[in-house]
Formats: structure tokens, sequence, C-alpha cells
């Protein structure tokens, strides 16, 4: 039972009874619906869902509905088992089918010998048996048993018995010749090989082949019956299924944990849940039941399972269903970490939760999205050089960036231009700035500090979604960590700033999750000690790419992993970025989605999104206020906000228009689609009507009077404007290969401006 109401509550209330009926009460009534509906058409089913809903009267005159969930299916597909119409299970059906076929065939030789031989030996035995039977020859024994008994009684042989024997031996033998069952065999059989005999003669041999297949088969019969009657084991099909490259069947897993010895029991054997069905990544996926085997026994032997499928460990896969000892056993016939998988960001349009939902990071062994969920995001990713760290980071931050709530902070002490693609969304961007880091983490400990206070006073310990809306979200990505936290150069200087830094982003680490604050650290090889033990015991979420020996796969993933079968220095150059994330659910193989800024600029197109996204809800840097840059503005005089001077992490004096130009250049696409949308997203808009909205939203620098023309001439304020209008766009597409030209057209009344889709396509995002 699902559901039960009381339609007759006042107000129309619903009422749960189920919490007001004793249990032997609301099963008589619950059967008392069920009968009712079988006599009269209150029993309703749902036309989509299958759902039967049941109704019955109490005996205080409410009503009592009972809604039975049905699986959809009705008619005629209602009497057909659900694995029958599932595409993925007939997939591998046809797998196996045509794997056997392919088998069989290779081996049809040798099952033709084998055939032959066992025909041979039937047709040896048989005529033996023939000639027994028509010549008497169970008569020769007695003849000879006759004649030593005579000779041992009398000392000379005496032979009236043994003449006596070879009559009757005479006599029965010719009786034998003249029985019907004799005289027809001889008949049917020189009547068949004289019919083979013709048909070779005018046909040939080829045809004549056929004719011989019934002999052959009975003699194959005959055979098999002789061998069995010796006690001689043969085979002549061999079955398919236990070949090497067989598909993934029940009769394989069953020798295989027999093999890796899982199984201790003779007896012991699998049982399907469902039909082996195709899966992910060119992979088979078996959901099955074993007497006395759970999840963890099967991992514990994930090695030996492997060895005994003749597959590396990585291309099985083994876990739970709804209960321990339901297993889902999944199995690929290649390397499912061999090729590049493009970030599902590439595709998606619109904001994401990056809270709820997670952001698409990377892939497991199935090609399911492993999602990274900022509630986990104290993490530490290690690596060494071309690893791939910068691939999990450029997917961290594209993730980040269309989640509107987050404000990203970046502090790397190398390679300024790996992230200065994702300075526009950036709030704070340094290169090599140490000082200014340890302020920025003084200024983080009071905003940790304000968020804790701001909640208590609401009376909640932890942030709602609410509370996250209106406090924002944080990230702080120390990229390089080393040149910031290596506490063992010769400066002692360099080494106390080292220390003062660790102690920060301990605190950090230990109070920031639980308001909303998160910090990920990056570093090449830990295994130095550059980076505190403290410091490293606070960031529970580890994701360890390739590194270069055992002492670095501990210091990254913990003391001890390593023993425990987590072996990210074995991960080969060539698949990278693939590596092991270890987390609150355990550890698991994983590699970064491909994001190609190099060739491809798939970065900023996922950023200029971005920028799209939050320049219409006023949510890029400068466009609202940020208690913490700030606050480090008012400190020092310079601003990071967008990466300062180029957006290479470089502090821009704050007046200086490199930042503030930088943030209002990049927006311009974005202020043009808010203007199609304020219009109902026509297909096209003239100049004048997209520089009078953009006036609307940007008076300052879109205005007769800011563009220096009188006030009331618009033939040249649009020609002014317009041309403003071209070199802001030239100015934000310069790099990026792509265009964006005033186009002009005579339908509808000649004019000249913007297509909808083509500012779309400029802005690196699929049209609506």
């Amino acid at each position: 039972m699902t559901q039960t109401t009381d339609h007759s509550a006042p107000g129309g209330t619903v009422l749960d009874l189920t919490k007001r009926l004793p249990p032997e009460a609301r099963a008589h009534l619950e059967q008392a619906a069920r009968e009712d509906a079988r006599r009269s058409a209150a029993g309703l089913a749902d036309a989509s869902t299958g759902t039967v809903r049941l109704s019955a009267e109490t005996d205080n005159g409410q009503l009592l509905i009972i809604e039975q969930p049905g699986d959809g299916r009705r008619g005629l597909k209602a009497l057909v088992p659900a694995s029958l119409t599932n595409p993925d299970v007939w997939r591998h059906r046809g797998e196996v089918l045509t794997h056997a076929a392919g088998y069989h065939a290779a081996h049809s030789p040798v099952y033709a010998w084998r055939i032959v031989k066992l025909s041979s030996i039937g047709m040896y035995a048989e005529l033996k048996a023939a000639a027994g039977y028509l010549l008497v020859t169970e008569y020769g024994e007695m003849i000879d048993e006759a004649k030593r008994q005579a000779k041992k009684q009398q000392g000379y042989a005496d032979h009236s018995d043994v003449a006596q024997l070879r009559a009757e031996r005479r006599e029965k033998g010719k009786a034998r010749r003249r029985e019907n069952l004799t005289v027809l065999s001889a008949t049917g059989f020189t009547s068949y090989v004289a019919a083979v005999v013709g048909i070779a003669q005018v046909w040939g041999l080829a045809l004549a082949f056929p004719a011989l297949i019934p002999v052959i088969g009975v003699m194959y019969a005959c055979g098999a019956r002789e061998l069995r009657r010796r006690g001689a084991d043969f085979v002549v099909f061999e079955p398919a299924t236990e070949a090497e490259d067989a598909p993934l069947t029940d009769t394989l897993i069953n020798k295989a944990l027999r093999t890796a010895g899982v199984f201790t029991r003779d007896d012991q054997q699998i049982k399907l849940t469902a039909p082996i069905r195709a899966a992910e990544i060119n992979g088979v996926e078996a959901a099955f039941r074993a007497e006395g085997i759970t999840v963890t026994k099967l991992l514990a032997k994930s090695e030996d399972i492997a060895g005994a499928l003749d597959v590396p460990e990585d291309w099985i896969d083994i876990r739970s269903l709804n209960s321990p000892s339901h297993i889902s056993f999944w199995m690929t016939d290649r390397d499912p970490f061999a090729e590049h998988r493009p970030s599902p960001l590439l595709t998606h349009t619109g904001p994401i939760d990056a809270v709820k939902d997670g952001i698409p990071a990377s892939f497991d062994k199935r090609g399911r999205p492993v999602m990274l969920k900022l509630v986990e995001l104290m993490m530490l990713v290690g690596g060494a050089t071309r690893a791939g760290k910068g691939l999990v980071l450029r997917n961290l931050v594209c993730g980040a960036a269309k989640d509107m709530r987050v404000r990203i902070r970046i502090a790397t002490g190398k390679k300024p231009a790996e992230h200065s693609v994702y300075a526009p969304v950036l709030s704070t961007y340094m290169h090599k700035q140490p000082r200014r880091l340890s302020m920025l983490l003084d200024l983080y400990e009071k905003n940790i500090d304000d968020r804790s206070r701001k909640l208590a006073r609401k009376g909640r310990s932890t942030p709602s979604a609410e509370d996250l809306e209106e406090m924002g979200i944080e990230i702080l990505i120390l990229d390089e960590a080393a040149d910031y936290l290596d506490t063992n150069t010769p400066s002692k200087e360099k080494n106390a700033l080292a220390e003062e830094l660790t102690v920060k982003l301990d605190s950090i680490a230990r109070a920031g999750a639980g308001v909303g604050v998160f910090l990920v650290i990056a570093v090449q090889d830990p295994k130095k000690g550059m980076i505190d033990t403290r410091l490293i015991a606070n960031l529970l979420e580890r994701w360890a790419l390739r590194v270069a020996d055992a002492t670095s796969a501990n210091a990254v993933l913990g003391s001890g992993s390593v023993g425990k079968g987590m072996r990210p220095q074995d991960i080969k150059r060539s698949q990278a970025p693939l590596g092991i994330r270890k987390g609150a659910e355990g550890e698991i193989l994983t590699r970064a989605y491909m994001i190609d800024q190099n060739e491809a600029g798939e970065a900023a197109k996922i950023i200029a999104e971005a920028v799209q996204l939050r320049g219409q809800r006023g949510l890029l840097p400068g466009q609202r206020p940020d208690p913490i840059e700030d606050a480090l503005v008012a400190l020092t005089g310079y601003t990071t906000a967008c990466g300062g001077i180029d957006g290479l992490g470089d502090p821009a004096p704050v007046g200086q228009p490199a930042a503030a130009t930088e943030a209002a250049a990049v927006s311009i696409l974005a202020e043009l689609l808010a203007v199609f949308e304020d219009a109902g997203n026509p297909q096209r808009m003239k100049t004048s009507e997209l520089l009078a909205g953009l006036e609307e939203r940007d008076a300052d620098r879109w205005s007769a009077a800011a563009l220096g023309v009188a006030e009331g001439d618009v033939p040249s304020y649009v020609r002014t404007g317009g041309s403003e209008l071209r070199k802001a766009i030239y100015a934000e597409l310069d790099g990026t290969g792509r265009t964006l030209a005033a186009k002009g057209w005579t339908a509808g009344g000649r004019a000249n401006g913007y297509y909808l889709s083509e500012v779309h396509t400029a802005a690196g995002i699929a049209p609506e």
C-alpha cells in the first residue's frame, strides 16, 4: 500500500489513516477495498503508469483509497517479461550467439574429426555385433569349453559334444540369417549403398555426402553408446561460453569465482536476478546473488577474479545493489580509460547546482559521471608533472563558474597563463603573491567567523540553501602550493611565511566547510614534507593522479594506502588524467573529463557562457559587493579581481581601468543577450534598438552624452554608438577565433543590426 487518504476530512485536508488504525484493522480494510474493486468499477487504472486505485468505505463513512503502483506496461506488454523487451538484454544475447557461431565455426574441423572418429567406433562396434549375431560367434566359446572339459575328464578329446554344438550352431545361424529382420536389414543396407553410389555417379560426391548424414548420425549415436559402455569420457562440442574471449555469462562467472577461490564448495554457484545485459563502454553487467557471498568478499578477491577472467583488474567493477549480497558485476573487453571523454559541461546550457547535484568532473570505469559536490570540497590534489592536475582544476573551475552563488579565488605559484582563461569570473586571482595571500587568508578567517555568527543568530549551525544564496559560496584554490607552503627552503623569512600560511589554511580547512567556505590545494610532489601533515589531515577529499613512487602516493591518499591496493604510482603517462579519488564513500578509480583549451578553446566557451549567465544577474566580479576582495583592496590599494593586470594575477592599482575595463569588455555579449531577452528574444534587432536597450542598462557608457553626440541627433547616435559597439565586440572576441558582425536586411523593412543566433555563437554557447 503506497497511500491512504481521507477525502471526507474538513476543508479537503488529506489525512494519513495508516497512523490511526491498528495493523489488523488496516489489513482488513485493505482486503475489503481489493475485493470491492474486483466486484465493481471502483478499481481504476492510470493509463500512463498502470497505477491501480482501490477504494472501500469504512464503518464511519470515510473513504479509504489504496494506490498500487504498476510498471507502466499494459495490454499484451503486461504479459511479456520485461527482459524480453529490453534492448540491452537482446544486444548481449546477440553477442553471445554471434560469438558461439564464430567459435563453433572455427572449431568445425576438430568437430568433424571427432564425429568421424566416434562414427567409426560406432560402425566397428555395430558391424562386430552384427557379424557375431549372424555367425553365432557365442558358440565358439562353448565349443572351446567343451573340448577342454572332455580332455580334462577323459584324458583325450571326445568330439561328440563338440559335434553336437557345431550342429546347433549351424542350425541357429541358418535360422538367424533367414529372419525377416535380417533380410530387411540387408535389403535396406544394400539399397541405401546403391542409392548413394548412384547419386555419386550421377551428381557427384558433393551431393552424395549429404546422403551419408543419416548413417553418420546413427553411427555417431552408436559410438557414443559404445564409449559410455566402456566408461570412457568423450567430448565432441566444446562449450563456447568457456572460451577466453567469450562474452560474460553465468557459466563464465561461476568458473572465474571458483578459480579465484571465492567459492569454497562444489555446489556453490551464482543465481542471476536479472538477464545479463550490455552496458556502458562496451561492457556487460550481471546482477546476481550467491550463497554466502557478499560484495566485500568479492572486492577482496577482485585481482584474482580479474586474473581468472584474463583481464586487467581495471576492466571489472563490483558494486552492491540493494543489499551487500545483491551484486552488480560489470566487465568490459577494452580499457575503459583508454580514451578522453569530453566534459558534459560543453553541451550543458544554463546554470548548475554545484552543492546539491555537484560538478561532473570525471568518469568512472563504467563511463558514469563522478560528481564533485562542493559540500565535500576540502580537497588535496596531487600528481607529477603532466599528470593532469590542471585538467582536474579546469573541470572544477568551469563547473563552479556556472553556479551563480560561487565566488572563485585562485592563488598559483607557477604558470599564470594556465588560469587566465578563467579571469572574467574570478573574484580574486593572484600569481606569486604570498604576502597578499596571507592577507586574503586573514579575511577568509574573518568571513568564516561572520558567517558563523549570522547562522547562530538564525539558530542554525549549518547553512540552508537560502543562506548560501544570501551569503554566497567561497572556493579558494591554491595551485602549485609548494611555492607557498614549503618550509624547507634556504630562506628563513620564506620558511616563516610558509608556516604562517599553513596555520591559516589549516584554520580554514577545519572551520570553513560548515559555513560554505571550501579549500582546494594542488601540489606536485608532497612527499618531501612541504605541506604540513596538520593541514593535510583536514583535507578529507583526496585525488591522487600519477605520482613518482609509493611514498608520494601515501602522502596524497593517506598513510598505508598503497598497502591497501591504491597504486597511483603505477598509472601510465598515457593514461593521464587518470587517478584515484578517495573520499567519504571510499576509493574510486576515475579519469577527469577533457576540456581542451589549447586546441579548441573549450574552457573559454564554458567561461563565456558563465559570463553571460552571471552578467544577466549582475553577479560578475565588480557587479556586486565582495566582502573579501573589497577589504583586500581597502588594505592594499590594489585589486586582483579578474586577474588584475591583463588577467595574469598581477595586482592592478585601484582606479586604473585595466581590471574594470576587462570586466566590462568581456560582458558586452552578455549585455546584448540581455537586451534580446528583454525584447522577448526576437530573431534579430536593429542597431538603434540594441543601443536603446544598452543605454537603459548602462547610461554612463551608452547614452548620447557619453558617446559625445548631441541629444536628439538619432542618426549620429546610431552611427557613433554602432561604431563603439563594434569596437567592444572586437575587443572581447580578439584571440578567440570567433567573430560577430552587423548585417543588413530588407525583409520587413530595410535595417542594419545583429541576429540573435549569431550573438549566441559568438558567445560560444548553443543557440536557444
